[in-house]
């Protein structure tokens, strides 16, 4: 028997409390319950990289298959917060068959949906072909190439809005400023700052996470949005606080939510298909009160 000395003592009891941070932020429910009576609903993937893994593939059919029959009463869109492929082509000029297309692939499986479906490219969706690395500096060539196959294939635009029952859901692209070393280009800014100058009720969607008031645990350091990176996004979310009602994101694959500026509310949805749980978000959205109520959900196929 011995006396462990105090200074280890305290070494202890500090990492032991930084161990419960973690996990407390790990094991967030994620779930906000507003009073809402809702007027309409929107169901948000993440982050399903469609692959040579045909479960991934099912998921997807199944899902889909759940909110043609009802399952979800009937949310007005599905709206997914980027990667909804691993990268546009297994191998570049393989073949147009849909093993090696996996944009092909996605858009096949999502033109199932009875609803309407929206997307926000995430850096997988720029990778061109499994031998790009989608962390790896990308030029302006690179994503203009991307972005003219998405619209080829699918009528996607780099960014885009949705006014909807008095609602202006802005569908952003984290990916447009990676060859300035940032996320936002100064076009795609000068376009948000316009959209929030109609003065709705405003969600946004886009891929890479943002830096929020608290210490989370978002995504690695090199891919959280910070005011370092884009400060004219923070003015402007700032600047707008009370008009933006909730923000979400994608590429961390995990649970995470937090508040920016104590007000808006940010939501990482965990990846729907690397997940075996298949995770996802319903929001449940009041017109009269302008409140969102965000529920998370895990999908098992009956």
């Amino acid at each position: 028997m011995f006396n462990r000395p105090k200074t280890c003592q305290l070494v202890t009891l500090v990492f032991i409390a930084i161990f419960w941070l973690f996990i407390s932020c790990e094991n967030n429910t994620h779930t906000r319950k507003q009073p809402v009576d809702k007027d309409y609903s929107l169901l948000i993937l993440s982050d399903i990289h469609i692959s040579n893994d045909e479960t991934k593939d099912q998921r997807l059919a199944d899902i889909i298959s759940a909110v043609n029959n009802g399952m979800f009463e009937n949310p007005d869109m599905l709206i997914i917060t980027g990667d909804v492929v691993s990268s546009f082509q297994r191998f570049r000029d393989r073949g147009d068959e849909l093993e090696n297309q996996r944009a092909a692939k996605f858009i096949q499986i999502a033109s199932r949906l009875e609803i309407p479906w929206y997307i926000a490219l995430g850096n997988h969706d720029y990778k061109i072909d499994s031998d790009r690395d989608s962390d790896a500096p990308f030029s302006f060539q690179d994503i203009d190439t991307m972005e003219v196959l998405w619209h080829e294939l699918a009528d996607v635009e780099p960014y885009y809005s949705i006014e909807h029952k008095g609602w202006n859901l802005l569908v952003l692209n984290s990916m447009r400023g990676r060859y300035l070393d940032r996320f936002f280009d100064d076009q795609q800014m000068q376009w948000l700052e316009k959209e929030l100058q109609k003065e709705l009720p405003v969600l946004l969607f886009f891929h890479h996470p943002v830096k929020t008031d608290h210490i989370k645990i978002w995504c690695k350091p090199k891919d959280l949005v910070t005011p370092d990176t884009e400060p004219q996004f923070f003015s402007l979310v700032k600047a707008h606080h009370k008009q933006i009602k909730g923000i979400f994101v994608g590429h961390g694959h995990r649970w995470v939510n937090d508040d920016l500026f104590e007000t808006v509310p940010v939501y990482e949805t965990d990846s729907f298909a690397d997940n075996g749980k298949s995770p996802f978000h319903l929001v449940d959205i009041d017109t009269t009160k302008n409140l969102i109520n965000v529920t998370r959900h895990e999908f098992i196929k009956n």
